[in-house]
């Protein structure tokens, strides 16, 4: 990198492009603008990794890759595209759902050209996640009505190889290639404000090192108990955060140009609890789910410039109920004694389903026959700890228990009668082999057979854990990551990835969704970037980093 002296300019560094935060999506922009021949400056606020590297590890990936072929199914970039295109709405453009399509068979092979890896295990029974040995599974509702008949149902859940939560071997991975290349990176670097001209280009950014290894220390353990205790106290979360505003505030202050564009790739806002109460007030009482880091700075400092926002009122909760598979035989109704929705849809769903039309609040019915085989699935289900914690508290403790379903709606408030009716017109659906919600025959199962149960399943209320992300974020072109204004025109030498931007995943979500984006848009933003560093006169780069011949 080259250091300006300070006589000659404003700025301490210049460099192609400048990249703030060092997670899933910074890393895959980064690798990107380097291989596409731009100098590029990272900057995290921590030690890297994001909440990327917490994660559980699955990316959705789809079009005929390797590990779908070897489980036996024909999925095209078509295929995927018309599933994924009814799953996300409007986040997006239908140009940038198609070439996430598109794009999805080489961003595999793209992470696993990192040494991330992917031996064939495919576990063909959704849950809320998988087993230690699966690579493949199905993440979504790609087996639920109305997607069932819009695309042939494939499993797109590309989970990285290892024990536990697996997020931090696909950012190994990353981290390791960005080693590898002529890249610079800066950890404990707080950026503070984007550098821009009377015009509203960016030019740059404002940056606090931390050079002190015991301050450094410091921040580190104020990370891991502000994003590990924070995730459930927001006190915890605001003490945390004033602390590090000191630290960071004592940094050394440096400007740095980026002559291609400055890429924001800093996380979401499920840790600022204002801009959560404030957008998505149905995840106040849930688990946060990401870092401290996640705390709307982005957004900030994109508005800052005039940045719009998208999908800032969109979120993800997540409401598992199995395993074990049985609880999947009950009826979620709500407080009114409506039923709510397919109970075998993606967790996310559910949720979304809840706060959109049933004032965020649920009970899952069952009788004593299903409760009796979830817990006899229960001594031979292999989960991961916190799904069979969820399953033991949902079987004996976060329920309410009745001898009738009248005594049973009492328990739970309901209007009168209403429980009652809605179990009957569930069993109804049962002796005809078809569910008004969809759900798979094999998973009906009549309601009859006291006592009741009534696990309680209210956002934020219920005893069970539900984690929690936001989905919105700055608005940008889906093609080029360019943040663009509210009225739509794009925002010189600004560009945005991951949780930071409104992206594929931001209208709804299915697991693995954010890290896919991740990469496709922080790919993306590093393309343009280095393109727009040498004028974007250069011949045509396509995004495996092989020049073509004009």
């Amino acid at each position: 990198m080259t250091r300006l002296p300070s006589q000659a300019a404003k700025w301490d560094y210049e460099t192609d492009v400048v990249v703030v935060g060092f997670g899933g999506a910074g890393a895959s922009a980064a690798i990107e603008a380097s291989d596409q021949g731009a100098e590029v400056m990272v900057f995290d606020r921590f030690a890297g990794g994001g909440a990327t590297a917490l994660s559980g590890g699955i990316m959705y990936f789809g079009g005929g890759t390797e590990l779908q072929k070897e489980a036996g199914f024909d999925d095209t970039p078509d295929n995927m595209y018309r599933y994924v295109r009814n799953e996300v709405g409007d986040a997006v453009s239908d140009d940038a759902i198609r070439a996430f399509c598109e794009r999805s068979n080489e961003n595999y092979e793209w992470i696993k050209s990192f040494g991330v890896p992917f031996p064939f295990r495919f576990e063909p029974i959704k849950t809320s996640y998988p087993s230690a040995e699966t690579t493949l599974c199905y993440t979504g509702n790609e087996t639920s009505p109305p997607n069932d008949t819009l695309a042939r149902p494939a499993p797109r859940g590309h989970r990285a190889f290892g024990k536990g939560l697996t997020g931090s071997v696909i950012f190994d991975g990353l981290r390791k290639a960005v080693e590898e290349r002529p890249i610079e990176v800066f950890p404990y670097a707080s950026c503070t404000d984007l550098i821009h001209d009377e015009s509203g280009n960016v030019l740059g950014i404002e940056v606090s090192l931390i050079r002190s290894r015991t301050l450094q220390a410091l921040s580190k353990l104020l990370s891991l108990c502000g994003s590990n205790l924070g995730a459930i106290s927001a006190k915890t979360v605001h003490a945390c955060r004033d602390l590090l505003k000191k630290i960071e505030g004592s940094g050394k202050k440096v400007r740095v140009r980026a002559k291609g564009g400055v890429i924001l790739a800093m996380g979401g806002f499920i840790f600022d609890t204002g801009e959560t109460k404030t957008h998505i007030p149905q995840c106040e009482k849930t688990l946060r789910l990401g870092t401290i880091a996640d705390d709307g700075r982005a957004l900030t400092l994109g508005k800052k410039v005039g940045a719009g926002l998208r999908k800032m009122d969109r979120s993800a909760i997540w409401i598992f109920f199995n395993p074990p598979r049985a609880f999947l035989h009950g009826a979620l109704i709500d407080r009114q004694g409506k039923r709510i929705c397919n109970e075998e849809l993606y967790g996310a769903t559910v949720a979304m389903h809840m706060v959109e039309s049933h004032n965020r609040k649920g009970v899952l019915v069952i009788d004593h026959k299903i409760w009796q085989k979830i817990r006899q699935q229960m001594k031979t289900t292999k989960g991961a700890h916190f799904q069979v914690l969820t399953g033991f508290i949902n079987l004996f403790s976060n329920r309410a228990k009745a001898n009738s379903l009248r005594e049973l709606e009492r328990h739970c408030a309901m209007p009168e009668g209403s429980l009652q009716q809605a179990v009957k017109k569930y069993n109804e659906g049962v002796d005809a082999g078809e569910d008004e919600k969809g759900k798979n025959a094999s998973l009906l199962e009549k309601i009859a057979h006291p006592p009741f149960y009534a696990i309680n399943c209210d956002i934020g209320e219920a005893r069970f854990m539900m984690p929690s992300m936001s989905l919105g974020g700055l608005a940008v072109d889906g093609l080029t990551a360019q943040v663009l204004k509210e009225n739509g025109e794009p925002i010189n030498g600004l560009y945005a990835a991951g949780r930071s931007a409104a992206g594929i995943s931001s209208h709804s979500y299915v697991t693995g969704l954010s890290i896919a984006d991740g990469i496709f848009a922080g790919r993306n933003a590093g393309k343009s970037t280095a393109l727009a560093a040498k004028g974007g006169q250069d011949v045509p780069v396509d995004l495996a980093g092989e020049r073509s011949v004009a």
